[in-house]
Formats: C-alpha cells, structure tokens, sequence
C-alpha cells in the first residue's frame, strides 16, 4: 500500500489477479526513557517502570463483566491510571478493562491475555470499553546495530500523502511502487488502462528513510528487518497473503513484544506474502513502518525508535508519462507509451530507471543512497505458523 491512507492501497485489499551505506556508531549519551506513546491511541503514563499500550483488540476471553478475569469490577475509578496502578499491585495482572460507555468509570482485572485470541471490532467489547495491555518493559540502551539510510517511495493522490500522520503505513522501493502503479493504478490488474486513476492516485512520493534494528530483534531472528506487515487504514492486519487472507492484529503485537517496532519488508522474489506469483519487477520490495517505532533525529535502535524519516521530493504521473509522448495510455489529457509492455521485465527495468533519474534531476541536492537488502526470511519466525488467516473486511472479530 504505497498510497497515503484512506484509502488502502499496497497490499490490494481486493482479490489480487493471477497473476549500506556507511555506518554510524550508536550514540555514546543515553537516549531517553521508552516511550509512552500508546498504539493507535492517547498516550497514558508510565506507572511503576511497566510499559503499557491500548490496542484496538481485545485479548481477553470472554465479555466483560463475564469470562475468566482476575478481579472487578473494581470501585468505579475517576481515570485509567487508577485502574493502571490498581493491576501493577497484582503480581498476575496482565491487562484491565476501563468502562467508557457502558459501565462507566468501572475497573476490570484481567489475567487471561491471549495474543492468539486477539479480536477486533466486537461490538460492546471494543466499542465501549478500553483495553489496556502491560507488555514487558523495553530496554532504554541503544542497540549495537549499524545505522542504515536509503529511499523508499509511496504513491497517493493530492493532499493525502500529508493528511495523516506519517506511520501505520506500507511503502516501497522504486521497483515495488513502478510494479504497484502499473498493475492497478494505471491498468486494470494489467489489463486494459484505467482512467480515472484507481484512488485518483496521481504522486509518487520519496521518503529519505533511517533506520537501526533492535538487537533483540538481530539476536533473536539473524534479520535486520521484520515481517511486512499489511496497514489498512492505520490498523495492522497483520501478514495478509492471497485473496486478502490476513494473519491479524494479534500476529503484529506479538511480534512488536518480543522484538520491538522495527520495520518490515518483503521481497517479490521471495513470494511471500504478496505479491506471491512472478512479476516483471523481481527485484521489488514492499516495506512496513509502524508508528511506535518512529522518532526524531537518528534512530537509537531501541525498540520504541528504530526508524525517522524526511521528505525526500516528490514527482506527478504526470511528469513521469511526459518523458515518453505516446498513444498508448492517455488519462487527464495525457497520453503516454510510457507505460507500454506493462507485463515485460525489461520494459519495466526501464521505467525504473526513469523514475529514479526524474527524481536526480529534479532535486539533485538529495544523495544517491545504496538500497539494503531485504532479508526477512518467513521460515526464520513463521516455520510453525500458529496464526489463522481470515479476511479482515469480512467478520467484525478481527
């Protein structure tokens, strides 16, 4: 989804077709304190040293004022942290449920948080209360990774790409923004041109990215980078495969607690997730950025700061198609050849190189930056795949 949320783009969300640079030290003066920031929500303070976030899933068995919980409802509370402060006292509390709407202002204990189990959207549940997780806490020291710079790019239409706050959201390497613009913005799933644009996408952004892995996540994986995770409207959706069979929110926040939020890829040559068949651009890659994971300045390589990011330029379709006149696409009241032979590896190698050196041109005070290798290996984390694929945009428990 390089196209800047809503609406959701990379990944497709409907059924698919067929079809270093040098490296810095880490920082010698300690960086600050884990961050407080909650996932998706408001921030919420740190209460006794436990690093706590507000997912947009419940993960309790059973409803509220049913099902296997530790203890309520408490007295009501005048506010979460009270109900915060109440559950780091039990030694066994995982988690608590705050009233919103329903039972206001009441605390609930729980201790039977299960990630496998995580749902969303389900009704009274996740509606009306919040659900508050303690996640172990994070270590503050910056990790001993190397510091990696290189571009990735994100389509959107006019406005979006500044509309939202820059996290939550898939981008790519030039090769897997060309591959995305020509089988469904620019064509039908590689049949046919369609015009108007789908999303009424009409810019190719760069972003200069930064980014230090965690060394929970080297020494636990051997892998710089995390799974790709598919991001629809903000919410993780976890690995979402063919026919938008996706793994879960469950799936992301697991992953993030042993491991941190760093950034995720996949390569096309690996088949997998998606694209998971032969492309004319065997050489793209999709990426991942998860919110809690960036932060300003140079990433530490904790697990709450391992990616910032600068806007890096951007250039129209528009600008692109000009550099070939042609018949063969036209849209907007401009016809192009550029996008010709869209299925053709070597067609498309070209268009590539255009891309990149409308971007040189056009602002050539920003570097040449080495692109780094995409190595997530699927069978280093997923050999034995506890996660149940469902389609999100079919069942509410997702």
């Amino acid at each position: 989804r390089p196209g800047a949320p809503p609406p959701p783009t990379l990944p497709p969300t409907t059924p698919p077709p067929t079809t270093l640079p040098p490296t810095t030290p880490p920082p010698t003066t300690p960086p600050p304190p884990p961050s407080t920031r909650l996932m998706l929500s408001t921030p919420v303070p740190i209460v006794q040293g436990n690093y706590w976030y507000l997912p947009t899933y419940t993960c309790w068995v059973g409803s509220v004022p049913a099902g296997p919980g530790l203890e309520g409802p408490i007295a009501p509370q005048s506010t979460p942290q009270e109900c915060m402060a109440r559950c780091n006292q039990v030694p066994t509390c995982e988690g608590f449920i705050f009233g919103q709407r329903g039972p206001v202002n009441k605390c609930w204990l729980r201790k039977d948080v299960s990630l496998p189990n995580c749902t969303r959207h389900l009704g009274h549940i996740a509606r009306d209360d919040s659900h508050y997780m303690k996640r172990s806490p994070f270590s503050p020291l910056p990790s001993s990774q190397p510091l990696i710079e290189f571009y990735m790019y994100r389509a959107s239409a006019v406005g979006m790409f500044s509309k939202y706050e820059f996290g939550q959201i898939n981008t790519a390497n030039a090769d897997g923004v060309l591959w995305y613009l020509q089988n469904e913005i620019v064509t039908e799933y590689s049949a046919r041109p369609r015009c108007p644009r789908r999303f009424d996408i009409s810019e190719i952004h760069r972003i200069k990215i930064r980014m230090r892995a965690t060394d929970a996540q080297v020494a636990g994986t051997g892998m710089t980078f995390g799974p790709r995770w598919a991001y629809n409207r903000g919410f993780c959706d976890g690995r979402c495969f063919a026919l938008n069979q996706c793994s879960g929110s469950a799936d992301c926040a697991s992953y993030f607690d042993k491991y941190g939020f760093g950034v995720g890829c996949n390569r096309f040559d690996s088949k997998y997730p998606w694209p998971d068949c032969e492309t004319p651009a065997p050489n793209g890659v999709w990426y991942s950025l998860p919110l809690d994971g960036r932060c300003p300045g140079v990433p530490t390589g904790a697990p709450d700061c391992t990616w910032s990011w600068e806007d890096a330029g951007v250039v129209t379709l528009t600008e692109f198609e000009q550099l070939e006149p042609g018949e063969g696409s036209c849209c907007n009241g401009v016809c192009s050849k550029v996008w010709d032979n869209w299925s053709d590896k070597v067609a498309t190698d070209h268009r590539i190189v255009l891309l990149k050196d409308l971007f040189r041109r056009k602002y050539p005070q920003y570097p040449d930056l080495q692109e780094p290798r995409c190595d997530f290996e699927h069978e280093k984390v997923y050999q034995n795949d506890p996660w149940p694929r469902l389609n999100p945009n079919l069942r509410d428990n997702f």
